[in-house]
């Protein structure tokens, strides 16, 4: 009972942390924070409440659906986003932010900027747009913060185009299409490079906005964050499933 209660308190802190990183770093409180914090609320009033909610079964044969439900949902989501489907012969490639502190990327998305830097050795042709707006309490763009990485790092100035002003994965793909649509008489052949548990929703978001048939090339997340990262995902895809977005 006592490792029952413990599991059900250190699940309840990981999505708490989860909800707050998400509240806090991308300065938004949407329907995905409110979602974890609905989840951290069951899991830590469930545990406190085990004794008396044990003897209702179904109510604990509901939660150990839930839990599986979204272990196995995880394993998906990394196996479609660890698949790379790219032709090296796209005309642009678009990155997608993941959140920066003090004007320098942060882990995640420092390996999304690598993985662009290795698609670029291998199609030096392709235009890159970097995605993301200004994030809470930040002084420069993601987008800015991303071409200072990938120019660093020998990618040419002139082959990088900044989306500014996006705030989420849907925003990061409908203002790259606009920058497209100025660019390019006829819709360019377009890879996706984003992190691996977040390429499933970005290939929906970007179906959304009329880019079809998308490549991807993802790259992968550190291990310190797989937890964090894969119950926010979880969550962010039920919301795309009820609606839309």
């Amino acid at each position: 009972m006592l490792c029952m209660k413990k599991c059900l308190f250190i699940v309840g802190v990981v999505t708490f942390i989860t909800m707050l990183r998400v509240a806090f770093t991308s300065g938004v409180h949407n329907n995905t924070t409110a979602f974890l914090f609905g989840i951290t609320a069951a899991l830590w009033l469930y545990g406190y409440f085990f004794d008396r909610l044990r003897k209702q079964k179904w109510l604990t044969a509901a939660l150990c659906v839930v839990v599986v439900a979204t272990l196995v949902f995880s394993v998906v989501l990394a196996i479609y986003g660890r698949r790379v489907t790219t032709s090296f012969d796209e005309d642009v490639a678009i990155v997608l932010g993941a959140g920066i502190r003090d004007g320098e990327v942060l882990g995640t998305l420092a390996r999304r900027l690598d993985a662009a830097v290795s698609y670029h050795r291998q199609n030096p042709n392709a235009l890159i747009i970097v995605s993301g707006g200004l994030g809470h309490r930040e002084e420069v763009t993601e987008a800015y913060a991303m071409a200072r990485y990938l120019i660093e790092r020998g990618v040419p100035a002139g082959q990088i185009l900044l989306e500014n002003y996006a705030y989420s994965t849907y925003s990061n793909m409908r203002y790259s299409r606009t920058i497209l649509d100025e660019l390019f008489d006829h819709m360019p052949s377009v890879v996706v490079i984003t992190s691996n548990f977040h390429m499933y929703r970005s290939v929906r978001f970007a179906g959304q906005v009329g880019l079809d048939g998308v490549s991807m090339y993802p790259s992968t997340v550190p291990w310190v964050a797989i937890p964090l990262a894969y119950v926010r995902e979880v969550a962010s895809v039920i919301k795309l499933w009820l609606l839309g977005r």
